[in-house]
């Protein structure tokens, strides 16, 4: 495991290297992050990524109210290298949450019975009745989020809309676009996109596996 001194190639590492499981960083850092905040940048990039912390100080910069973050660990200076060993091994077999899926979609039927079957292949979901709930709840899980099923026919927004300012705000979030038009059609409508699926309804719980499955989101 290689020491990065600077934040800035830590970070673009994270970004270029999906496949990265765990960040191992000292909580003091030079020129003004520190590692608490890198981690949570870091984790931005990569909702999955797990951090191991190690310091001889501040600890109160990573522990709150008694206890560490969900996915974080700290070992403290000085370690060995058994116990380093030790506290890697148990982080990554740490079973991990199940991936999180963001459902769009306003009619109450079709969102419970994509609830049911996501809940089936193992993921959690979040659901979002209109756009500005979905950039809402988004906003708040810091859009710690595998995947989203947007329909096209939202309350307050049309579908294209919303999906062009997801990938403003998430680059590489990929999205399964839910509606009544065929495929065709939609695969014209979004050429120019990438990490994007499509669901023409009514659809079965194998097209929606089989979407999910191509766009690489595992539960």
């Amino acid at each position: 495991m290689a020491s990065l001194h600077s934040r800035f190639a830590a970070l673009e590492i994270v970004q270029n290297h999906p496949e990265i499981d765990l960040l191992f960083t000292d909580v003091g850092l030079p020129g003004g992050m520190n590692g608490r905040q890198l981690a949570n940048a870091a984790r931005n990039l990569n909702s999955k990524l797990k951090v191991l912390f190690t310091t001889g100080y501040a600890r109160n910069a990573i522990v709150h109210e008694g206890r560490l973050d969900p996915g974080v660990q700290l070992i403290t200076k000085p370690f060995t290298y058994a116990g380093l060993s030790e506290k890697v091994r148990d982080l990554l077999d740490a079973r991990a949450a199940p991936s999180r899926i963001l459902v769009v979609e306003d009619e109450d039927m079709i969102q419970m019975l994509l609830c049911s079957q996501l809940e089936d292949m193992g993921f959690e979901v979040e659901i979002a009745g209109s756009a500005a709930a979905a950039k809402n709840k988004l906003a708040l899980l810091r859009g710690q989020v595998s995947g989203a099923i947007v329909d096209l026919g939202l309350p307050d927004a049309s579908g294209d809309s919303l999906v062009r300012e997801l990938r403003v705000l998430y680059p590489e979030l990929p999205i399964v676009i839910s509606s009544g038009y065929d495929q065709a059609t939609l695969r014209g409508k979004f050429s120019s996109e990438r990490s994007i699926e499509f669901l023409s309804k009514p659809f079965s719980a194998e097209q929606l596996e089989a979407a999910i499955r191509d766009l690489g989101i595992k539960p």
